[in-house]
């Protein structure tokens, strides 16, 4: 259903992003989990950060008026306790790491209009030399993202007919982890790359379940993937890619899957018109300002390339509006 506008609703997307920075600002600095052990005077942020009282006064002053903080009358702050396990990087619940990555994007998002006039990226998410610090906001972002959908996407596949499966650029191992919980007789292969593997290892050995893994660290571009899988699961990848290049990836899927194997892409799956999942078309332009040649794709346009790439039997097995839709196909 489209918004129904109103002359102040149109004010209000204009300068929506005056609250999101000055809250991205604040995860920027962890003024949530310093703020959450015990309440502080800005004199005494100042003094053990090293920051600017008269913008770190104002800042806090608007936190407080937002909600995020509180403030007492003798001037000291401290972060609502309701939302420290969310805001904290120390909360039980953090979504910390995803803020950190949407304080990230604030850079290539801010390139959009020159982007759209046809001029070049100031900032290209995707390069390799990105910082640690990036890339462990962009993990722990994705893990964010899957914690809570994981298991529910999981549990709604039947998995019985499945023994190995291959977790394509698997991140952080949150949707291997909760495959193997969900089917106890199976075993995995996690593939992505170096930097990121050793987050994935930390992260299932955590879980209990590195005994079941195999890390291998590759990048699918470039090198073989690892074979002997009869289920590959493919998730939040091809948004990234051009049709191209998602092709070359399916084939690869293709070669390296067992007879009979079955293959799943999880991503935004837009209509024919482009516009739904909503979700899916703001993401599209996410992937305008942050690659080269990302764009969120339709079932139809996937099920080309699959095919393209040899798959027979494709079919959208899932449905939904935050990126948990599901694309399965066979070899």
């Amino acid at each position: 259903m489209s918004e129904e506008w109103t002359r102040e609703k149109i004010l209000e997307l204009g300068r929506v992003f005056c609250r999101s920075r000055i809250f991205l600002t604040a995860v920027e600095l962890n003024l949530f989990t310093k703020l959450s052990h015990e309440p502080r005077t800005t004199n005494e942020l100042c003094r053990a950060e090293g920051w600017s009282p008269r913008g770190l006064t104002i800042l806090l002053d608007a936190l407080a008026a937002i909600g995020l903080l509180s403030k007492s009358d003798d001037g000291r702050y401290a972060t609502q306790q309701v939302l420290a396990d969310w805001l904290s990087d120390e909360g039980n619940d953090s979504v910390h790491p995803m803020l950190l990555h949407l304080a990230h994007l604030w850079r290539s998002w801010s390139d959009l209009t020159e982007i759209v006039r046809g001029g070049d990226k100031l900032y290209d998410f995707t390069t390799p030399d990105r910082s640690d610090e990036e890339i462990e906001a962009f993990i722990g972002a994705m893990d964010v993202v899957a914690r809570k959908m994981a298991d529910d996407i999981a549990s709604s596949i039947d998995l019985t007919g499945f023994n190995r499966m291959l977790d394509l650029g698997g991140g952080p191992g949150t949707y291997t982890a909760a495959f193997l919980k969900q089917a106890p007789h199976m075993t995995a292969t996690l593939f992505d790359l170096p930097r990121v593997v050793d987050m994935a290892r930390r992260r299932l050995t955590d879980y209990g379940l590195i005994d079941r893994v195999r890390i291998v660290e590759g990048d699918y571009d470039t090198h073989p993937l690892p074979t002997g899988h009869d289920l590959v699961w493919a998730s939040a990848i091809i948004h990234s890619n051009s049709r191209n290049r998602n092709r070359d990836m399916f084939k690869k899927i293709y070669d390296c899957l067992d007879h009979g194997g079955t293959v799943l892409v999880r991503d935004h799956i837009m209509d024919e018109k482009r516009i739904t999942p909503v979700d899916g078309a703001i993401f599209a332009v996410n992937m305008l300002v942050a690659t080269k040649e990302g764009n969120c794709y339709s079932f139809n346009e996937v099920k080309e390339d699959l095919e393209a790439a040899g798959f027979h039997d494709v079919r959208m097995i899932r449905h939904g509006e935050r990126m948990d839709q599901i694309i399965s196909a066979m070899k």
